[in-house]
């Protein structure tokens, strides 16, 4: 997706990009001197601003900052942006490279009246290249705190305009849509989550009268199901355990739809407690949530937002940790096992400024964050924005860009929210006055990367009921984790969301059985699909067969590809779990070729198979057998591509448990 950057359109300006000195700051952090570095982030709207220079002292002495620029040249024109009781400024100064000092210009001090003002310096072209700027303000003579967002040079006296940063291509094919009264009410809806598959949403509404705790109980969480006509059916209030006096909200929704990420720690003697909490869908209903462990968790706020990746590796968080750079950060923790993380890893600077960055949300792509922010200039209160991951270090974004008006008012804008497919955008704003949630086609610049939806059911393939797994899905390149699922207690049903660009396995898990993976080639980008794949599970029972589906040769070899190393490796534990299990590995072929080649080369893969077992641990005589046979047990007709693809196989038989 391409980004542009719709900056400055007067010729030549450059934004202060280094505090040299100053008399004094508010806080070190928000109103520091160094929020004066770079484009205004309150502008147009001005007022009182964390993310502008503010003297420490109201109505003080003679306070200045002197900052200085990355190129220095002639100008004949300062700019000075007051968003905050303007009017104090006394003089300008300019200084050459050799930091000899000019005077531009000398003001009369004096209140403006207006609640912001761009204060525009024009002179003759210097002579000089200047390297840097002094601002002096008289604060006393002016009330109130007066403050500075930005200081910019110019080469033309032409007007400097300050666009907002807006993702390039946002044109809405269609209108911004208020939902309906089956999810708008008079009462303020919030945080809608839309589950990957686009059919159910989970949103919050405060104060409500079907809320447990009636009007006095501030935030519950309801559900939405999409009706076949597009709309929104009547929301449902979710009911306990999730529900209760607290206040409960959803942070995310695996792509199963069979566990919630859930706001606070849900404790045993029913109390809430700050955290985040999973709840697993036990048939239709849902489990008590089990608290979640943050390896050296810390946050300074009195709020927080939560969202965890459809593969269920990434926890990204909203907090005031130790090193934030202002209020709310956003951070990200790694899993490290079954409801375990890592310690938080801060965004930097690029995502996170020194007031409130919150509301995440990765799509499915595990690329492309949206977030919400009063940091990054906007149309008024919180915008929404959009910046792309660029590596795995959690620090490096591609520089956030504003999603612009139609979805961004001069209001408070967040919980943005898209299905998998990424072809509608859901959030909730207060445009109206109360907040209420509002949804949009997406134009192609705002919708993240392609990815596949993968549904089926797990199946006994004995007996052919569904079962409750734990499925796992990996790279087929090195077998790391690349995610993991739970298929519906009842149903069996589970769903994963594969981004493009890879090879996958995956399989279900559940005890006393093997696991009958399947792959997926997604290699080559292209758009976004639904798959259907059912997954077995074999009883571990004497006579039970095996098809090992992520075993790859070489053409017309009995080479093994790397690509079979996970799966072969799973045999191995396999058979460390049960010592007294005996396996025969059978190779089969197609029906192209002389047969007695395809009985060699059968022979051949099913040796270079007990090979690689047993110089991966399989230890014991005779646990092993390899056994080619050729063309003669074919599973499907010769006559396809699909029936050959399928009699070329190895498999195993378990003999002995």
């Amino acid at each position: 997706m391409a980004l542009i950057s719709l900056s400055l359109q007067a010729q030549n300006t450059q934004w202060a990009s280094e505090v040299i000195e100053f008399s004094s700051q508010y806080m070190s952090t928000k109103y520091s001197a160094n929020q004066v570095l770079g484009q205004p982030n309150s502008f147009p709207k001005g007022g009182d601003s964390k993310l502008s220079w503010s003297p420490k002292e109201e109505d003080g002495k003679l306070e200045f900052i002197k900052v200085k620029f990355d190129n220095p040249m002639p100008v004949q024109q300062v700019v000075v942006y007051e968003n905050h009781y303007p009017g104090a400024v006394s003089a300008v100064y300019l200084y050459d490279e050799n930091d000899k000092e000019y005077l531009a210009q000398e003001f009369k001090v004096k209140s403006t009246q207006r609640a912001t003002r761009i204060l525009e310096v024009n002179f003759p072209m210097t002579s000089y290249n200047v390297a840097a700027v002094k601002v002096e303000m008289v604060c006393k003579k002016v009330e109130g705190f007066n403050q500075i967002d930005a200081i910019a040079i110019s080469n033309s006296t032409e007007k400097v305009e300050v666009k907002i940063e807006v993702a390039e291509g946002v044109v809405f094919d269609g209108e911004l849509e208020k939902l309906g009264p089956g999810v708008n009410t008079d009462y303020a809806e919030q945080s809608p989550i839309i589950s990957p598959d686009g059919l159910t949403m989970f949103f919050i509404r405060r104060n409500h009268p079907g809320n447990m705790g009636g009007v006095d109980d501030e935030n519950e969480i309801w559900v939405s199901q999409l009706q076949n006509d597009g709309t929104w059916g009547i929301g449902y209030n979710i009911g306990p355990p999730l529900n209760n006096t607290s206040n409960n909200f959803v942070a995310s929704v695996t792509p199963d739809g069979n566990s919630l990420l859930l706001g606070n720690a849900y404790n045993s003697d029913g109390t809430m407690s700050a955290g985040v909490s999973i709840s697993k869908r036990n048939g239709t209903r849902w489990a008590y949530p089990k608290t979640q462990s943050i390896d050296q968790y810390v946050n300074n706020y009195n709020s927080v937002s939560f969202f965890m990746s459809n593969s269920g590796k990434y926890l990204i968080m909203a907090i005031e940790g130790n090193d934030s750079y202002g209020t709310m950060d956003l951070y990200v923790s790694l899993r490290t096992g079954e409801g375990k993380w890592s310690k938080p890893i801060n965004f930097g600077k690029q995502i996170n400024t020194a007031v409130d960055e919150f509301k995440p949300f990765l799509a499915s792509d595990e690329k492309t964050l949206y977030f919400s922010s009063y940091g990054h200039p906007g149309y008024g209160s919180a915008d929404i924005f959009i910046t792309k991951r660029l590596d795995d270090t959690w620090t490096n974004w591609t520089k956030p860009k504003n999603l612009g008006s139609v979805i961004n008012s001069d209001d408070w804008d967040a919980g943005y929210t898209i299905a998998a497919k990424g072809d509608y955008a859901y959030f909730n704003s207060a445009r109206e006055g109360s907040s209420d949630i509002y949804r949009i086609k997406l134009p192609q610049a705002l919708q993240p990367d392609p990815v596949v939806l993968i549904s089926g059911r797990v199946f006994d393939h004995k007996t052919k009921l569904p079962i409750e797994a734990t499925v796992y899905y990996e790279f087929l390149s090195d077998g790391s984790d690349a995610g993991i699922a739970h298929s519906n207690a009842e149903t069996g049903e589970y769903k994963i969301v594969l981004p493009y660009g890879y090879t996958y396995g995956f399989r279900g898990y559940a005890k006393g059985y093997i696991s009958v993976n399947q792959h997926l080639d997604l290699v080559e980008v292209s758009e976004y699909k639904e798959i259907e794949t059912d997954l077995f599970l074999v009883p571990i029972e004497v006579g039970q067969v095996v098809r090992l589906n992520n075993i790859f040769f070489e053409t017309g070899k009995a080479t093994l590809k790397k690509e079979s190393f996970p799966e072969l490796n799973r045999v191995v534990e396999l058979m460390e779990e049960n010592p007294t299990m005996k396996l025969e590995i059978a190779g089969h072929t197609d029906n192209v070729g002389s047969e007695t080649s395809n009985q060699q080369l059968s022979q051949s893969r099913a040796e270079a198979v007990v090979s690689y077992l047993v110089n991966n641990g399989v230890s014991g005589a005779n646990r092993l057998i390899g056994t080619g046979y050729g063309e003669r047990m074919p599973i499907a007709d010769n006559d396809t591509d699909l029936g050959r693809q399928l009699n070329r196989r190895v498999e195993f038989k378990i003999l002995n448990k």
